[in-house]
C-alpha cells in the first residue's frame, strides 16, 4: 500500500478520510480531506494533507509530506491517518485491484506466510465498513484478505453484507484458507450475504494430508479445507485453488495436479504461485525457499497435465523470462501494483508487458532473470 509519514496535527486516534477537491459539499466536512501543494492554498477545508512544515490551529491533518507522495493521491482515494503522522492509502479510486485487510488473526500458521507474526494482533472489520461507506465510485473488483478474513464470522458477514448492498455487481475475491467454510451453515450464510460474483481463493499445498498440514502448521487443516471446498461447490460458488510452491512441495506438484483433477474438476481456476519471501517466509527462508528455475520441470508437468484435461490453470508471481517456453502462455500479471517492481536488468525488456515482475517486499529475488531485447 502507498504510505508516507509526516507530522500529525489535532489527530488523537486513527481517522479515515476521503480525498476531495477544495470545492466540496458540506457532507464531506467531517470525512473529507484536501491536498495542499505549491500554488494551491486550502482556505475552507478543515482537514488537510500538506507539504508545509506547519498547520494552523483550526485545521487537522498531517504536515511535512513530500510533494511526490501528494502527487500520487487522487480525488476519491481513501486514506487513514494516525497520531504518529502515518498516512496510508487504503483505497485508490483510479485502480481496479483494491483490497480490504480485515484481520491479523488466522487459524493457520503457514511456514511461508508473507504476513508477519505480530505480538498484538488486531481486527479491522469496523475499519473496512468505514472505508466502504466512503467509497463514492462503483468499483469492478475487490479483494478481502487478512489473516483469515472469516476469523470472526459475524464481523465478516457484516462486511460482505455492506459490499453486497452497496455494490451488488462487484466481482469479489475472498482470500481464505476455507477452514471455517467447513461449517455448512456458515458457508451458506456467507454465500447469501455476498455479491453473486464472489470467488473464494483457497490454498491447497498438497494432496497428502500430512504434507499439507505440515506446511499450514496446524493439524486437521487439510480435512477442514477439503470440506470447505466441497461446501462451496454444493452452494454453486466459484473456487480458485492456490498452490504456493515451496521446498517441501515442489516435488509433489504433479501429485497435487492429479489430486485436483480427480477430486475437484469443478473448480474455476487452479493457480501455481511463486513465493513472496516476506514475513514468516523470510524468517523460515532456509526451510521454504527453492529457486524457481529448479522446479520448472515439475511445474511444467503439473500445469500441462491439468491444461490437457481442459481445466483453467495459471502461473502467478513468477517472472516471465524464467518460465519454460511451454509455461509462458499460462503466466498471469498477478502481483498487486503497489508491491510489484522490475529490476534494473528488466529495462527495455520486450516481455515487460507480459511479465508479473517481482515482489518489492521479498528478500529473495529469483535467479535467472534476464532481459529480452
Amino acid at each position: 500500500m502507498i504510505r508516507a509519514k509526516g507530522n500529525a496535527y489535532n489527530i488523537k486516534e486513527t481517522k479515515i478520510f476521503r480525498i476531495i477537491d477544495d470545492n466540496f459539499s458540506s457532507m464531506w466536512k467531517k470525512y473529507g480531506i484536501a491536498i495542499e501543494i505549491p500554488n494551491k492554498e486550502i482556505r475552507f477545508c478543515k482537514n488537510v494533507l500538506t507539504h508545509n512544515n506547519y498547520m494552523t490551529k483550526n485545521k487537522r491533518g498531517v504536515a511535512s509530506l513530500s510533494i511526490e507522495f501528494l502527487n500520487k493521491l487522487h480525488t476519491g482515494d481513501i486514506i487513514s491517518l494516525d497520531s504518529k503522522g502515518n498516512v496510508v492509502v487504503v483505497w485508490q479510486s483510479e485502480h481496479e485491484d483494491n483490497l480490504l485487510y480485515l484481520t491479523d488473526f488466522c487459524n493457520s500458521h503457514c511456514i511461508m506466510c508473507p504476513q508477519s507474526s505480530e505480538e498484538e494482533n488486531r481486527n479491522f472489520y469496523e475499519l473496512a465498513k468505514m472505508i466502504l461507506g466512503l467509497v463514492n465510485d462503483m468499483p469492478r473488483y475487490l479483494c478481502l484478505t487478512g489473516g483469515e478474513p472469516t476469523f470472526i464470522k459475524e464481523k465478516y458477514i457484516e462486511v460482505t453484507t455492506v459490499i453486497k448492498d452497496k455494490f451488488p455487481k462487484i466481482a469479489l475475491q475472498v482470500l481464505t484458507n476455507g477452514k471455517n467454510l467447513s461449517d455448512f451453515a456458515f458457508a451458506k450464510k456467507c454465500v447469501l450475504n455476498s455479491p453473486i460474483d464472489t470467488l473464494y481463493a483457497i490454498p491447497l499445498y498438497s494432496g497428502n494430508r500430512a504434507l499439507h498440514d505440515k506446511i499450514v502448521g496446524v493439524n486437521g487443516s487439510f480435512e477442514k479445507s477439503i470440506y470447505g471446498i466441497l461446501n462451496l461447490y454444493r452452494l454453486y460458488q466459484k473456487i480458485e485453488l492456490r498452490i504456493v510452491i515451496t521446498k517441501d512441495n515442489y516435488r509433489d506438484l504433479q501429485n497435487i495436479a492429479h489430486f485436483i483433477y480427480w477430486n475437484f474438476p469443478f473448480v474455476f481456476r487452479i493457480s501455481f504461485m511463486g513465493m513472496e519471501t516476506h514475513g514468516m517466509a523470510e524468517k523460515n527462508l532456509s526451510d521454504v525457499w527453492i529457486e524457481p528455475i529448479e522446479y520448472m520441470t515439475e511445474l511444467r508437468e503439473a500445469v500441462l497435465y491439468l491444461h490437457m484435461r481442459q481445466l483453467n490453470v495459471v502461473v502467478y508471481n513468477l517472472p516471465y523470462c524464467i518460465l519454460d517456453e511451454e509455461l509462458r502462455a499460462f503466466s498471469a500479471d498477478s502481483i498487486s501494483e503497489w508491491k510489484k517492481i522490475f529490476l534494473a536488468e528488466c529495462k527495455n525488456c520486450q516481455w515487460s508487458d507480459k511479465c508479473a515482475g517481482v515482489f518489492a517486499t521479498s528478500v529473495k529475488i529469483p535467479k535467472g532473470i534476464k532481459c529480452k531485447i
